[in-house]
Order: structure tokens, then sequence, then C-alpha cells
């Protein structure tokens, strides 16, 4: 009998099937994911194309999930518009390659690259007939399409790419072809050979980047390192290291591809340069040294006076640090042409209290731009006409063994200057600066600095703000520290002496200026305390007037504003002066404190003496924003033994009013031009008018005119010496609104001869709205009536003041009832003098007109208070209703309607 067979085993069977089928199942999702991502590229493609006005293809894509997630795409092309015959760019392959299983734990935190490769990249730089290039076509294009920003996007804080990580990223075998078909016979050149490789990028690490390339060479011939500080969080790199190096290169062919503008004919190219950047570079640390460097020679450009040929050359060897303020120049040359930059020499502890400097200088030769101009076209229309003529420089190290110090001069006396809205000079106009520096404050680090400038040969009109003409005066005499940004540590300005010689005028004082951070968060700091014995504003700065002549034509408008510009903004800012002339007022002993937070300058304190009183103005308020035409303010004042006439003198045509004020105005409105402040003026004045007179009207003699006329017999006005007295003190009230000055009570006063009352208002224009009541007392009704009628009272007369307020006119004269009271008291004096003691019984039953007058007299005054009230509701309801509709158009806007 056989032995029985071992069973077979069947799990191998099922596993290998369950693993056939997974296989299968994956083969299917990916080829559907593949067919699903090339359609969905497809799509992005033919939006991208009408973007850029060029087709754009993408021949396909591959994925892969085990055991790295990647992709692969191949044949990218971004073909060519219309007369362009070759594609802009063509792409063999990209492949890019994840860590899988890291990205699925880490929900996409951790996401590791292993490789990101780009290669067989072809770009096409075509010269078209016309002498443009493709490149240039299809920047025109995208700069069309850009949509223009109304305001500055706001500053985003860098992401946090702390959890990306690449093990290499690369561009290998990369080339850039150059076709010229500008001429009848086509050329071509190329940057071939091109190769950039990146490896083990990640936050905490320095970061290489090496790139190679073949320059218009078969082999390659152009080497260019970066080295990087170890990369933060955002992995924005910090340039610690530079080395750049390439063997003589032929740059003419290339010339035609890098525009008109610049007319590159001929010229070559060799480097061999080493920057260790260090704290040269903003987040750079430790010293820097410059080793090496370059030559351009013959660089021939179209429109060269006489073909001149340029030579670039720049060698160094230059150590520096910066934190101890230590340079060190063993060589130093670079020439542009005929201008030429040398220096040698050392400087040591230039941050410390007592420098040591050996042999120094730096010196500038040929540094004419308008020199340059005649090797290099194209700077003619880069500098604009501005500069032209041989710039000075020089810097020394100097002084005692105890006190050294390194000494510049910047000579610019042979410049001639253009600057467009700044300035003007005529070539040997004086212009020069001097600065010395002398090593640290002993406060730690800041460098010590005096400064000088002399700009007597300037012309500052161009700036449209001082009125400065060449020839005279204008010279700065400055020291203090300087402490560069490091750090936390703010750039920081501190003038400990600040003066100021313009024309015939100084000021000295302080100053100083920080600024910290970047962007939406940038602050700066200021402060200024100028003192000066007399300033005269009105003939330092420019008038309209001038303003016009010098633009040629009338005044450039404003435009808008960055309603942010004055956002971070934080000063503070003291004036003394002597004397102050400033929009034809005459101020004497000016103190001024004044603090600025964002837009909004408040007054902490403001004292001084005008028109034979004096004015404080503390706790008052302006904003500088949002708009330049807007200037939303609240004035706080008091004022003491003001010369009334005097203060009117600018701003009336004939004299007005006479007297001293005493008071407080409590005022706010918008901008400082007559229109704005007409219309939104608001506030109250409230005070006391001393020794007052109204200078434009005898209000009395006024009124005795058509008086006497309306006297049933014959009578004689008043003689008039144009002078309304008031009473020695005038207490009044005036509340502003809408540009309307309303007395809040009426204003009343009584003289030996005389008393009146008025109410109603004023506008800022001067044009009176009064009304009131005179009346008129015994002695002057006995002169008008030659004695006639002897009252024993005064005679009320109701009219209103209505005109210019230095040409007032008195309307609404109602003088009838006056008329008859008067005309019954002389009747009545005629029954007395006839009858003696019974004749006065007779006088009292006939003077019962007075009694009318008076009542005549009130309801006139009466009617007019209505009148006022009816006028001031209607003016309220109108700007009741405008402030409404303004609303609604507002909403308006705000809805899109």
């Amino acid at each position: 009998m056989s032995e029985q067979q071992p069973k077979k085993k069947r799990w191998p069977y099922v596993l290998g099937g369950i693993v056939l089928l997974l296989v299968v199942v994956v083969a299917v999702a990916l080829w559907r994911l593949d067919a699903f991502l090339l359609q969905r590229a497809r799509t992005e493609a033919a939006t991208l194309a009408q973007t850029l006005g060029r087709p754009v293809e993408i021949g396909d894509i591959s994925t892969q999930l085990i055991p790295h997630v990647g992709v692969e795409v191949e044949n990218v092309v971004v073909g060519a518009a219309e007369g362009e015959q070759v594609p802009l760019a063509e792409l063999k392959e990209l492949d890019v390659a994840v860590a899988l299983w890291p990205a699925l734990t880490s929900r996409g935190q951790d996401l590791q690259v292993k490789n990101a490769e780009v290669s067989g990249l072809t770009v096409n730089v075509v010269r078209l007939p016309d002498g443009t290039t493709n490149v240039s076509r299809l920047q025109e294009k995208l700069a069309q399409q850009q949509p223009k920003e109304e305001t500055p996007p706001a500053e985003e804080q860098p992401t946090d790419l702390s959890g990306v990580r690449v093990d290499r990223a690369a561009l290998t075998d990369a080339t850039i072809r150059f076709i010229d078909r500008s001429a009848a016979q086509a050329r071509e050149l190329a940057i071939s050979d091109l190769d950039v490789e990146v490896k083990d990028l990640r936050a905490g690490k320095a970061l290489d980047v090496v790139l190679h390339a073949a320059v218009l060479a078969e082999k390659q011939n152009f080497h260019l390192t970066l080295h990087t500080t170890p990369l933060p969080a955002s992995l924005i790199p910090v340039p610690e290291r530079v080395e750049l190096k390439s063997e003589p290169i032929d740059l003419a062919p290339l010339g035609p591809f890098l525009g008109a503008e610049m007319g590159l004919q001929a010229g070559t190219l060799q480097a061999d340069w080493t920057a260790q950047l260090g704290a040269a570079v903003p987040g750079g640390t430790g010293p820097t040294h410059l080793k090496g460097g370059l030559r351009a020679q013959g660089l021939r450009f179209a429109g060269a006076e006489g073909g001149k040929a340029l030579d670039v050359v720049v060698d160094t060897d230059v150590t520096g640090d910066i934190d101890k303020g230590d340079l060190s120049l063993q060589t130093l040359r670079m020439e542009l042409g005929p201008a030429r930059l040398t220096g040698k020499g050392q400087v040591k502890g230039l941050t410390t209290e007592k420098p040591t400097v050996q042999d120094f200088e730096l010196v500038g030769q040929n540094l004419d731009p308008a020199v340059l101009a005649e090797y290099y076209p194209p700077l003619r229309k880069q500098l604009a006409n501005q500069v032209a003529g041989p710039i000075g420089l020089v810097v020394r190290g100097g002084g005692t063994q105890e006190s050294q110090a390194l000494t510049a001069e910047v000579d610019l006396t042979p410049v001639r200057l253009r600057i467009p809205e700044q300035l003007s000079k005529e070539a040997g106009a004086p212009m020069r600066l001097t600065a010395r520096l002398t090593g640290a404050a002993a406060s730690g680090g800041a460098l010590r600095f005096d400064a000088k400038s002399d700009l007597t040969g300037v012309d500052m009109r161009p700036g449209l703000l001082l009125d400065k003409r060449p020839g005279q005066t204008f010279t700065v005499d400055a020291a203090g520290t300087y402490q560069p940004e490091s750090g936390k540590k703010p750039m920081k300005v501190d003038l400990s002496r600040l003066g100021i010689a313009l024309l015939e005028y100084t000021m000295a004082g302080t100053a100083s200026y920080s600024q910290a951070g970047t962007g939406a968060k940038q602050t700066t700091a200021f402060a200024l305390a100028l003192e000066s014995p007399r300033l005269n504003a009105d003939e330092l700065l420019m008038t309209d007037e001038e303003i016009a002549a010098t633009v040629g034509g009338p005044l450039p408008e404003e435009g808008p504003d960055d309603p942010k510009r004055f956002n971070g903004m934080r000063g503070d800012m003291s004036f003394k002066i002597g004397a102050l002339r400033m929009n034809e007022l005459d101020l004497s002993n000016m103190v001024a404190d004044l603090k600025m937070v964002d837009d909004l300058i408040t007054v902490e304190r403001f004292t001084t003496g005008i028109y034979g009183g004096t004015v404080s103005a503390n706790g008052s308020t302006v904003r500088l924003g949002p708009e330049a035409a807007q200037r939303p303010f609240e004035l706080k004042a008091e004022v003491k033994g003001m010369n009334v006439a005097q203060a009117l003198s600018t701003r009336v045509p004939k004299k007005v009013l006479e007297g001293t004020f005493d008071g407080q105005m409590n005022l706010s409105g918008v901008g400082y031009e007559m229109e704005s402040l007409q219309e939104r003026l608001a506030g109250a004045i409230d005070g006391n008018l001393l020794g007052g007179a109204l200078t434009s009207l005898d209000i009395p003699a006024a009124v005795s005119g058509p008086l006497v006329k309306a006297l049933p017999f014959a009578g004689k006005v008043l003689d008039s010496d144009g002078v309304t007295e008031l009473s020695e003190q005038l207490p009044f009230g005036v509340t502003i609104k809408n540009g309307v000055a309303q007395l809040s009570k009426p204003i009343t006063w009584t003289r030996p001869d005389a008393a009146m009352s008025f109410d109603g208002g004023i506008r800022l224009d001067g044009t009176l709205d009064l009304a009131g009541t005179v009346n008129l007392g015994p002695p002057l009704i006995e002169k008008m009536t030659l004695g006639k009628a002897k009252p024993t009272e005064p005679v009320p007369v109701a009219l209103k003041l209505t005109g210019k307020a230095w040409s007032p006119e008195v309307t609404g004269l109602d003088v009838k009832p006056a008329a008859v009271a008067i005309g019954k008291m002389a009747a009545a004096s005629v029954a007395t003098e006839l009858l003696g003691d019974k004749g006065k019984e007779v006088g009292k039953i006939i003077t019962g007109g007075t009694d009318a007058a008076k009542e005549a007299a009130k309801a006139e005054a009466e009617k007019r208070q209505k009148e006022l009230e009816e006028k001031a509701r209607q003016e309220a309801e109108a700007a009741r209703k405008k402030a409404e509709e303004e609303a609604k158009k507002r909403l308006r806007g705000i809805l899109g309607r």
C-alpha cells in the first residue's frame, strides 16, 4: 500500500490572490487618479493660456502612492504667440516625491520632500523683427491685466514652515536659448547645461544653493554659490556667504536681448569674488569680508560719444566688523570708466569711546554722472538731467593720539542739480557737507558725530515750501549720536546740538528720530525742541502767488493721500520764539508744546502775546488726516487784554470796533479755508469787551435823521462822529453754528444819553443780522427838537442793523410812534409854559403817547425775536434734511445701489 500524499496548503494562494487583487485595485485607482489630475491640469492650463495669450499644453501626469507619494509631470509646453514661431518654454519632466507616512501621521504638518527635480527645461528668448522680445511682450500683457490696488495690502506675518523639509531640489540640464530674428539671417546662442541644486532645506539648518551654467560656451564657465545662516521657521534665507566665479564671457552676443534701452554692443565679463556678508545684511551677524573682484572690460553701448568703451573694475580685500567698529581696507579699488573710488588703511574700535585710525583714506575721483553718461547713454534718461558735475568725496582719519576721528567731506559745489519738487543748484554755487565720527558714546554703542552743511548755493523754491533763493544763507550745524538697527534695538539718531541759520534768522535746539519694525507695524518716534529770538514765517515760506509763479500756472492740486500715512507716528515738539510773524500776525514770547500720536496733534501748552494781550490754547487738537483737505480741529483758547481793533485790522477793510477783549473760545471745525469754516465752524465765545466803541456807525445819530423828518415841527439831526460808545464793560456770549455767530442773549448797554439792546447774529463773512431798540435819552430829544420837547424819560425806537460790519446799515426803522410821542411832549411843554401848574396836568394827558411809543417798540422787538426764532428753526430743519440725504447717499454707496 502506497504512502498517503500530504495535503496541499491553500492559504498562500489565497493571500497571493488578495495581494494581486489589491495591486489591481490600486493600479486602477491610480489610473483613474492620473486621468482625473491630467484633465484638471489641462483645464487650468487652458485658463492660464487665456491669461498669457499663448497656448499651454501638458503631456501626461502620473502618480505614485507607495513607498512615497509622488507625481510626475511630462512634456509641458508654453507655446508661441502670434509671429514668434517657437515656444516660450518647454519642460520635459517635473518629478516630486513626498514621504507618505510622516505626512499621514502628522495630518500634513510634517512634509518631507524627498526629491523635487525639474529636468530638460528650455526657455526660448526670441528677438523679433521689431526689436521687441517674446518675454517683453508677455510682461506687457501681464501688466495690462494686473488690477490697480486702491490701497496697499496689509503686511502678512511670515508663514511657519518649520514642518517642511526638502532633502533635494534641483533644476538640471536647463537651457536658455537666445534667438535673434531681427536680422535677415537668424542667429542663435544659448546658456546651456544650467544646473541649480539645493540639499537638506529645513528650519534650523544652513542652506547651500549651487548654480553652474555654460554661458555662450560648450562647458560650464559660470559658478555661483550661496550659503545662508540657519533658516528660521519661515524658511526665508539670510545670505551669509556668496561666491561668484566666471571665466571670461563675451557679452556682445547677449546685447540684442538686453533691450534697445541698454544698447550693449560689446564687452567681456570675468569674476572671482567671495563675500562673507555677516552683519552687513539685515539679520546677519559677525564680521564682513570681501575678497577678490570682477572685471567688465570694453563695454560699448549704442550712442556712446566717439564709441567710447567703458571698463568696470572691482578689486576688494576688505574686512569689517560692525559690532566692534573695525574696518580694514587692504585693497579697495572701484573703477567705472574715468570715475574711481579707492581706499586704504584701518579703523579699530569705532564703537568704543576711543577709536584708533591707521593711515585711513577713502577718496572719490571724477565722480561725474554726466561724464559717465557719455559712456553709457541710458544713464542720461535715468538721471533725467538732474545731476551733472564732479562730486568731491574724501574720508580720512585724523586727530591726536588721544582723540582720533574719521572726517568725511562731500563737496557738491561743482555739481549742477535739478531735483524735481525739492531743489535746484547751478554749478559753482556753494553746497558742502562735512561730518566727523569720533567713536561711541559712553551710553553704549551709538556712534558720536558732528556735521555741518552749507546750502547757500541751493534754491529751495522747487520744493514749494521755503522761499530760499540761491546765495541766501542756509546752514545746518548738528552733533549727536547714531545707533544703527541691531537685533531688537531700533535705528535711532539723537541730536544733542542742532543749529539752523536760514536767511537772517537762527534756530537752535535738539532733536531725535528712531524707527522700528516694518510695514504696518512700523513705528516712528521723534522729538524736536527749537528756540529762536525772531522768525518771520511770512518771509521764509512761499505764498500761493509765489508757488504759482514757480510752477508756471495754477497751484498743483493735492492728490488723494494714504489715510494710514501717519499710523505709528509718535512725536513731541517744543518751540520757543521771541518774536514770530506768521500769516500777517505778530506774536511775541510764543511757547508751544505739541504731542503727535498717529494723525492727532494735541496742544499741551501754547501761550503767546498778540495784539497787546495774551492768548493760551492749551488742550486744542487738530487731525492731519485722513485727507489733505480735511483738518478737523478743536480750539480751546483763553484771551486776555487783546486789542480788538488791532485784531480786526487785517481781516476787515475798515475799522469796526475798539476796546480790549477778555474771554474764552471753544470752537470746532474742518479745514482752514473760509468756505469750509463758514459751513462747518461751530462752538461758543464768551467774554467781556472793555472800553468798547462801535467805530463804524453812530447809532443815535443814524436814528435821528429819519426821526427828525417825521416830527410835526422843525428839528435838528444829531451831529455824528461815526462812533457809538459802548459801556465800560460789555459782557456777551456767542454761539456759532453752520458759520453763523448768534448772540446767546441780547447785549445791552447804557450811556448817559442813550441805552441800547440788540439780539441776532453775524455771519463769518461779516454780514450783520441784528435787531434791537435804541432808547434816546432826554438830552438827545431836546437837541433834536431844539428844546421844544423836554421829556422826563427815554424814547424807544426799534430798528435793525444789516450789511457788512465795517459798513452797517440801519434798516427796519419805525420812527412814527416816537415822533408822535415827541410831538405830544412838545405840546405839553408849551401848555406848561402857558398855564403853569395847571399846564402840567394837561401835559400828562397829552404825553400819554410816550407809553404808546414804548409799546410799539416792544411789539417790534417781540416781532423781530419771533422772526429770528423762526429763521433759526428753518435753518435747523434744513440742516437736518441735508444730513439725512447725505446719510442716505452713503448708505446707498455701501449697499452698492
